[in-house]
């Protein structure tokens, strides 16, 4: 169904034939279109214009209305007509009547019947009434007929007999039923305490950004003031704020009753109670800005609820309360253009001009979470109205809380949640709200920096209760102080003012904003000033970074508070936009930023900004804009600016003081800005320092008010501004400290820590005796003065080195105690006198004396011994015996202890009979080695080239033997060959046939041909000796046996085999084994010939013939060699037979050994025996010898016997 069509329109195109004119809430809409700056005092406005008239009334109706409330009646009209659907749904509408309108309700119920409504109820606004229907559609389709719209579908035709009295509707639309939802509570880390109120960098925030309240709560509590949190509920017997809680003035707008207790889930109306107004300083829980401001609580935001509600809970108890704190608004997606009502926006105008008995009722709304959704707190219609004050949002590290919008309509932020803490804050006692406790240190967001400027509003009040509306904002602008100073975004105004989008005028300032109040004049009544409709009708280029710019030239000379602006453009994408204000100061009001809205269209929406705040308005003014976005182009169809402050009347000096007031009320200059002098303005002095402008000094303390407040940053009011007891001027000019830190005496000395060189210690300070303590005591920069000269103790350091250089006690002689003093022990000794010196083996001598202080023997000055230890701890070892030689033997004493290892005192250490000097200097033979003489010969190893063979010594007789007998290194030198001797021959035989029975004897028998040769047997493998033996087997098998005839080291042998068997028995009685066995064999040398073994059958064969050549050639032999015998002379021969060698040597000894070298060595004497040494090594000695127990001796290259 249709809302707005055809002459359904009229009451809106009068109104837009209207807008350009002035509006006077004091009197009838005036006709004035042919100026656009004609300027409206609002001073006289009166109350009733809000309200319904019982009584009768004659004017009313939207002619009556501000702009405000007729652009809003529009904008409700186009969204029934683009949300059809909502009428539909609706039951109540809002409809404004004309000439009957204007009467009493009862007077008005008739006219309400005959239009089909069954209710009836007034509205704050005088003519505007809510109707209840049975269906909306029924309730549309009168209402357009009473409106004078023509609906052919529609049949319904008012009785024609009260057509002439029926009341003209001028326009009408449903009541939406809308919710309102707390700002987002961040989920970030929370501490446990209230930085927001005195930052000292707990939880990691910095230090110093908070509200500056400390100072403002020495004069102020909110006293006196009445705070309402419009919210979700209140925990009213909450043990934190029921103190300050008035139950009688509360209300529950959502269950109609006096008890605005929340649901259990609702705790944030609560929590923001707790920041505004918990009763403080009384040892328990937390304390809000207001600690001791009154309190209320108005449910309103828990249910769904209408333009009507919220009017009635914006005004409820408006002659009592001072303060509505609201935490809430539209949603914050970024894609939401929310504004309120007509009758919300008329609620807001009754507070503004009737709120507080006339001075006007403060609203605080949340500027918005959105930050992080690009939203803009300019696109919330309740946050961005003149007659409200937005609040955004820092962390404790004074930057803008990532969710904080910005907004040309901010006017100033405070502290929340987002950075490292979040706010701690009351909750629903119990399990309910936010935590299970009493409290929590978890709420956030915009919600919890709304009710803290509420609460600091609480206390500008309590400094000035008669301050206006308008007045508390010019305060809280003129006193905010900058944060996050390296934002970009920082400018300043034409008239001077720091400004930011992000943070309107900066940080609220408790301590500022409550000595500004505390003197400050009241605002003149507000100027207004409208340009009326503006038609544009341009296309706006799309996706182009070129702005379109309309001029408009205001020649009224306004300083300016807050500026207006509404824009009107069919956008098919409106977040394309980008709209900006720029004044004739060129200061710019961003008012739409390109951001991800895809709704249609900006209808007539109206922007705010405080930004241009005390710029005059005179000038040319710039709206701009662009379309940054791709594929939706737009049409911009037309605008309106309103400017609201003051007109500024004459001031010569240009001080912000009126001239009349400066010669009037101040006794100042008119024509000099500065009167006194001093460097403060005398509106600085008037306005914002409460000094006297006509006095340099006022609080005469040494320091001009101007350089105090522009360089110091003192109070000029307080000659001791950090209340150290020294004045502002001494502490600059005398003390060139800083006179806003306090400068403690700590330890109470009467001394200050700039001139107390230990503020921590009562016994430091100028002026003190110096004591020996490592410290400056007297504070004249030297330390321990006095004590380098004197010596306490006595012990040859002076004091000072004792304490500062060498750490002992300066009044004991010996730190250590360790029997030195600690002055010798230093200049003496070198030793450490703070570690005991210890004589561990007690021979009186101390471990840095003694080279060894675990052996009482060793010491300076001992008697040496041969030990190879240093007993005298002269660094030399044995010194006492480099020369000296007790056993005589030829080597020193300290040579065979550290060389030779030999025994020092024995002269022979191997008693091998050379004594040790000999076996080292002659023979180079090793004194520890025994030296032996193993043939006897009595030459030494090392002089006999052989020692196994007592024949071969030097010296020897050099025989024919391939021998070097007498150790010349020259073999059988002088000799010549001895004449060669026969073969020798051997004949065996065996009693034996070549076999035998087991256990028979067997008789052997051999003859050699000398008679001196030895024959030796061995048969299964036992030894005989002798020409006979005979041999009993035992055992079956083959066994061997071998005869050999030697003669010295030459033989000759003959061997054979005899099988023994088992015995066989004939039966024949006895058995005899008969038979043997002879052989001859020749050899020489060592090898055999072959033998001839005669059995029984070989002996039968021997026939005489035989026999007489065998005793021919016995007989032969034994004359040869009985001739040989004979040539031989006086050699015994011993018969050596062999072809391989082809000689006989036998060995022949002397009866004298022969006479040794002709060189000797004369050595000491030992036990009176003196000792001669051959040199070829034969011992010799003259008497006794008395060496004994020597070892053997090592193999030299020539061999000795003794």
């Amino acid at each position: 169904m249709q809302y707005r069509n055809g002459v359904a329109m009229a009451g809106f195109l009068l109104l837009s034939l209207l807008s350009p004119m002035m509006i006077s809430f004091a009197s009838n809409f005036q006709d004035d279109s042919t100026s656009i700056s004609n300027i409206i005092h609002m001073d006289n406005l009166s109350p009733s214009s809000f309200s319904n008239v019982e009584d009768g009334q004659n004017e009313c109706g939207l002619s009556t209305y501000s702009p405000h409330v007729q652009t809003a009646f529009r904008r409700e009209a186009a969204n029934a007509e683009d949300e059809p659907q909502i009428g539909e749904s609706t039951a109540k509408w809002l409809v404004v009547l004309s000439e009957v309108g204007c009467q009493s309700r009862t007077e008005v119920m008739p006219y309400a019947k005959q239009l089909g409504a069954h209710s009836l109820e007034s509205t704050i606004l005088s003519g505007t009434w809510i109707m209840s229907f049975e269906s909306g559609s029924e309730a549309n389709s009168i209402l357009s007929k009473a409106a004078g719209v023509n609906n052919p579908s529609d049949e319904y035709i008012l009785s024609s007999t009260a057509n002439d009295d029926l009341p003209f509707v001028e326009t009408f639309h449903p009541m939406r039923e809308t919710i309102r939802t707390p700002r987002l509570i961040p989920s970030d880390t929370k501490f446990s305490d209230q930085w927001h109120l005195q930052n000292t960098g707990q939880g990691g925030g910095t230090s110093g950004e908070d509200v500056n309240i400390t100072g403002a709560w020495d004069n102020y509590d909110g006293s006196g003031v009445l705070i309402a949190i419009v919210d979700d509920g209140l925990d009213t017997t909450h043990d934190d704020l029921s103190p300050n809680y008035k139950s009688s003035l509360d209300y529950d707008y959502c269950a109609n009753d006096a008890n605005p207790d929340p649901s259990s889930w609702n705790g944030h109306g609560t929590s923001a109670a707790g920041v505004a107004a918990a009763y403080g300083n009384d040892n328990y829980g937390v304390t809000g800005a207001s600690m001791n401001a009154d309190l209320i609580g108005i449910l309103l935001i828990a249910c769904s609820m209408n333009d009507n509600m919220e009017s009635n809970g914006l005004l409820h108890q408006k002659g009592a309360v001072d303060i509505y704190s609201n935490s809430w608004g539209p949603n914050d997606n970024g894609y939401t253009k929310e504004a309120p009502g007509p009758l919300m926006l008329a609620a807001f105008e009754e507070q503004a001009y009737g709120g507080r008995n006339g001075l006007g009722g403060i609203i605080t709304f949340a500027g918005g979470n959105g930050g992080s959704n690009n939203d803009d707190s300019n696109y919330d219609g309740y946050a961005n109205s003149r007659f409200t004050l937005a609040i955004g949002a820092v962390d404790d590290g004074g930057d803008r809380s990532y969710y904080s919008e910005p907004g040309a309509n901010l006017i100033v932020v405070a502290p929340s949640d987002g950075g490292a803490s979040g706010i701690t804050t009351t909750d629903i006692e119990g399990s309910g709200g936010y935590s299970n406790g009493d409290w929590t240190n978890s709420f956030g967001g915009t919600s919890s920096a709304t009710p803290l400027v509420s609460g600091i509003i609480g206390l500008v009040y309590d400094a000035n209760p008669n301050l206006t509306w308008r007045d508390v904002q010019h305060i809280l602008v003129n006193s905010a102080h900058k944060v996050d100073a390296g934002n970009s975004g920082w400018t300043t105004n034409g008239a001077g003012l720091e400004i930011n989008h992000e943070y309107g005028h900066g940080m609220i300032d408790a301590g500022a904003a409550t000595n500004l109040a505390a003197n400050w004049t009241n605002v003149r009544a507000e100027d207004n000033w409208t340009s009326g409709q503006i038609n544009v009708g341009t296309t706006i280029p799309d996706n182009s970074a070129s702005w379109t710019t309309e001029y408009l030239n205001v020649s009224a000379g306004i300083k300016v508070e807050t500026v207006e602006v509404l824009f009107d453009a069919d956008h098919n994408y409106r977040g394309d936009l980008d709209l900006t204000l720029v004044s004739p100061d060129g200061t710019e009001s961003k008012l739409i930023e390109k951001h991800g809205d895809s709704g249609n269209n900006w209808n007539e929406w109206l922007f705010t900004s405080t930004l241009h705040w005390d710029e005059m308005s005179d000038g040319e003014w710039q709206l701009k804009v662009r379309d940054m976005g791709n594929g939706d182009a737009g049409t911009w169809n037309h605008w309106a600016l309103s400017i609201h402050g003051t007109t500024i009347t004459t001031d010569s000096d240009g001080d912000g003081l009126w001239d009349s007031n400066e010669t009037d009320t101040w006794h100042t200059d008119p024509f000099d800005i500065d009167s006194d002098d001093d460097g403060l303005s005398d509106w600085d002095e008037v306005m914002v320092w409460n000094t006297d402008p006509n006095v340099n000094d006022s609080d005469l303390d040494g320091l001009d008010d101007g350089v105090e407040v522009n360089t110091h940053g003192t109070n000029p009011l307080d000659y001791d501004s950090d209340d150290d007891g020294l004045t502002d001027g001494d502490e600059v000019k005398i003390h060139n400290t800083n006179p806003t830190v306090y400068d403690p005496d700590a330890d109470t000395d009467g001394f200050y820590w700039f001139q107390d060189c230990n503020d921590s210690n009562a016994q430091i300070k100028p002026g003190a005796f110096e004591l020996l303590n490592g410290y400056d005591d007297n504070c004249n920069d030297v330390i321990d003065e006095g004590y380098n000269m004197s010596d306490y103790d006595t012990d040859g350091l002076s004091d000072y080195a004792e304490w500062h250089t060498h750490l002992t006690n300066y009044q004991d002689n010996d730190t250590d105690a360790d029997g030195l003093e600690d002055g010798d022990e230093v200049n003496v000794l070198g030793t450490d006198p703070l570690v005991y010196d210890p004589d561990t083996d007690l021979d009186g001598f101390y471990w840095f004396q003694d080279c060894n202080d675990t052996d009482a023997s060793i010491y300076p000055n001992a008697t040496e011994i041969l030990d190879g230890i240093d007993q005298n701890c002269n660094d030399i070892i044995d010194e006492a015996f480099l020369t000296s030689d007790h056993d005589e033997d030829g080597l020193t004493d300290y040579l065979e202890y550290h060389n030779y290892t030999t025994n020092w005192t024995n002269p022979d250490t191997d008693g091998d009979g050379i004594p040790d000097g000999a076996e080292v200097n002659v023979y180079m033979s090793d004194p520890l080695v025994f030296d032996p003489d193993e043939d006897l010969d009595n030459w030494y190893h090392f002089a006999d080239c052989n020692d196994t063979n007592a024949e071969v010594f030097p010296g020897a007789e050099e025989i024919w033997n391939g021998i070097d007998d007498d150790c010349d290194d020259e073999v059988d030198e002088g000799t010549s060959p001895p004449t060669e001797i026969g073969f020798a021959s051997l004949q065996t035989s065996v009693s034996s046939s070549g076999h035998v029975e087991q256990g028979g004897m067997v008789n052997y028998s051999a003859q050699a041909i000398d008679t001196n040769d030895t024959i030796n047997w061995t048969i299964e493998g036992s030894p005989y000796n002798g020409g006979n033996v005979s041999h009993t087997y035992l055992e079956i098998g083959n066994f061997s046996w071998t005869a050999c005839v030697s003669r010295e080291n030459v033989s000759s042998c003959q061997d054979g085999i005899i099988s023994v068997i088992e015995v066989i028995d004939t039966g024949n009685g006895d058995n005899t084994n008969g038979g043997g066995g002879n052989g001859s064999n020749s050899g020489n040398g060592s090898t055999g010939g072959s033998a001839t073994n005669l059995g029984p059958e070989g002996l039968s064969q021997i026939t005489p013939t035989y026999i007489a050549i065998f005793t021919l050639s016995v007989l032969l032999i034994a004359l040869i060699g009985l001739l040989l015998g004979r040539r031989g002379g006086d050699r015994k021969n011993t018969g050596q037979i062999g072809p391989a060698q082809g000689k006989y040597a036998s060995n022949q000894y002397a009866s004298n050994p022969p006479a040794y070298g002709q060189q000797q060595a004369n050595y000491p004497t030992h036990n009176g025996v003196e000792s001669e040494y051959s040199p070829q090594g034969k011992y010799v000695t003259q008497g006794e010898n008395v060496y004994s127990n020597v070892p053997s001796a090592p193999d030299f290259s020539h061999g000795g016997k003794k």
